[in-house]
């Protein structure tokens, strides 16, 4: 779970190939208050994070709060877009297919849990 936005996306340059991503190309810039605007490239999966200026594709802004509480997956990304959390301009499908990079995260830190009695 990132504790900071330079731990979020530095992790996320670390993955280098995303397999949610596979069909997916595209340039998805974050900007986050207080913490500047990140670039995420995707190209058939494929991740790269920077920092330059670049035109996105698709941009998304919101507190750095938001960014935190969605990375630690305690925020969906549709549901903060839609409670006016998180503005997103551009291609809003490139958008919503971000959010997989979201889930990959909270799915690491999912447990399961057995409710049936074993007699």
């Amino acid at each position: 779970m990132p504790n900071s936005v330079p731990e979020f996306f530095n992790t996320l340059a670390t993955r280098h190939y995303e397999p949610l991503l596979h069909s997916v190309s595209g340039t998805v810039q974050w900007n986050i208050e207080g913490e500047g605007k990140w670039n995420v490239i995707i190209d058939k999966g494929a991740i790269t994070v920077d920092r330059n200026a670049a035109v996105p594709d698709s941009l998304m802004s919101c507190s750095k709060d938001v960014f935190l509480a969605l990375g630690k997956g305690a925020q969906n990304p549709l549901s903060t877009f839609l409670q006016g959390k998180l503005a997103i301009d551009g291609n809003i499908g490139l958008a919503l297919v971000f959010q997989r990079i979201f889930q990959k995260e909270t799915d690491k830190n999912k447990t399961v849990t057995n409710s049936r009695r074993i007699p």
